[in-house]
């Protein structure tokens, strides 16, 4: 059986990994939405898979306090960044440490036992129940109000209520055709747009230079020229932070650069890395082709920043959550050492 928990959570962000756009394409398609001029649809279709995961998922599983859930995350959308429940502290950075502390193993089961036997009990104490109530609402709010999405939380908390009501405003259909086209049309031009304007804003920057093929970047520290990388198969052993266009750490084996809540994980699981860097090494000819480039600008023991445009990078497709489709990157790298082949 999949593990009760992290499977609600999985599809409790399924729309959160997105940015803005607005009404325009329920208009363009002809569809009415109720007070459709009024409403922030984004907003509102994001608080309509939220709504569900808390009321079909985690409300009907667990028989958390919906009240208390709903609650707890306006409070954490509108920048409450430490709540106080039953004496513990929920915080941005605890999320990750408390779920494991107050939804392992023990409680999946008794959430599992309670699934086939309606008298068991889920919950050991109110107090518990409210500790948990109050950490899926802050788990929400804190993920939207990080997001980066220009949403409301006013149609958020209208969305959730709605579904709570049984009195959606827009059919399953319509919110599909609306994330779809957002996904295929809508984010793919506007951070092709973004991407566009910061390299450009980047290249006027003071001791920035750029290849022939569009990258950017400014040596550090030059390093060793006598080891450097020549071809696609040497392997580079290096230290690295990436981030987007907004300045936020998208990944880095660098402590000092790693999310707080990746360096919890760490110190709960690899307690031998705790605190320390972490390198990797790697073929050039088996990551981005701007990095490909990149690190042979540099010898052995240099420091490079590298601005590197969508389609030197992972273009119109994006990786995973944190890098939308047609998104420039910047990454500080440290060549730690080089092996040629």
């Amino acid at each position: 059986m999949k593990k009760i928990i992290s499977s609600i959570i999985a599809c409790a962000f399924a729309f959160i990994a997105i940015s803005c756009t607005s009404n325009e394409y329920l208009k363009k398609e002809g569809i009415t939405v109720g007070d459709s001029e009024k409403m922030d649809t984004l907003s509102y279709v994001i608080g309509c898979n939220i709504g569900n995961n808390i009321i079909n998922g985690i409300v009907a599983q667990t028989k958390a306090d919906y009240e208390t859930i709903v609650s707890t995350l306006e409070t954490a959308m509108l920048g409450d960044k430490n709540i106080e429940v039953c004496g513990v502290e929920i915080c941005e950075d605890s999320i990750q440490s408390l779920g494991q502390k107050y939804l392992g193993p023990e409680f999946e089961n008794r959430v599992r036992i309670a699934m086939q036997d309606s008298t068991a009990q889920i919950y050991t104490s109110e107090d518990e129940k409210k500790i948990i109530s109050t950490f899926f609402g802050a788990m929400f709010g804190y993920n939207l109000a990080s997001a980066g999405l220009p949403i409301q939380t006013t149609w958020i908390k209208a969305a959730i209520e709605d579904v709570n009501n049984n009195s959606v405003k827009i059919d399953q259909t319509t919110m599909g055709m609306f994330m779809n086209n957002y996904y295929s049309v809508v984010m793919p031009e506007k951070n092709k747009e973004r991407s566009e304007q910061w390299m450009a804003m980047v290249e006027k920057q003071s001791g920035v230079e750029k290849t022939e093929s569009g990258i950017l970047y400014k040596i550090e520290e030059a390093g060793d020229d006598s080891i450097k990388a020549v071809n696609d198969e040497d392997v580079v052993k290096v230290l690295y932070t990436g981030r987007d266009f907004y300045g936020e750490v998208f990944d880095s084996n660098r402590w000092e650069d790693m999310p707080e809540q990746r360096k919890q994980m760490i110190a709960m699981y690899q307690p031998d890395a705790d605190g320390k860097d972490n390198p990797i090494e790697f073929p050039l000819n088996g990551v981005i082709k701007g990095w490909t480039e990149g690190m042979k600008l540099i010898g052995k023991g240099g420091k490079i920043t590298l601005w590197i445009p969508a389609e030197l990078a992972y273009g119109e497709r994006g990786a995973g959550q944190n890098i939308g489709p047609n998104q420039a990157l910047r990454f500080d790298v440290e060549l730690l050492d080089v092996t040629s082949k």
